[in-house]
């Protein structure tokens, strides 16, 4: 499968027996399935193992969002984390997958107090 934001290959990444993901193995983003994400959030070091790629990497390729879901090859919707304002994700409407770039993952994972000051200084979403 082809990565929407880089044209890398998509790889699927296994974590404790019940989680997985697809990584492209260019810029690290994330496709993941929407019931699959609550998972990843709960189950202790997913962030270490899955998101592997530099955030510095992910906020290169967070610029890009008009992307089409590799699964359904439909436009993706643009979301945002409704308590991390500055996490910015694409979400497929048919299947429900969401990509999140390098980076973002660990990011959701992890409120703190850095990121009040992260979701002034990136505005809202267009």
């Amino acid at each position: 499968m082809e990565c929407p934001k880089c044209k890398g290959e998509l790889e699927a990444k296994h974590h404790a027996d019940k989680i997985t993901v697809d990584r492209c193995r260019n810029c690290y983003g994330i496709l993941v399935e929407e019931h699959m994400l609550a998972e990843m959030l709960a189950e202790w070091m997913s962030d270490t193992i899955l998101d592997t790629g530099p955030a510095s990497l992910g906020k290169k390729y967070d610029k890009i969002d008009d992307i089409d879901c590799p699964v359904c090859h439909i436009k993706m919707d643009k979301v945002v984390d409704p308590v991390q304002t500055h996490i910015w994700m694409e979400s497929c409407p048919s299947c429900f997958r969401i990509f999140l770039d390098a980076g973002e993952f660990s990011d959701l994972k992890y409120e703190t107090f850095s990121d009040k000051f992260k979701n002034l200084l990136k505005g809202k979403r267009t």
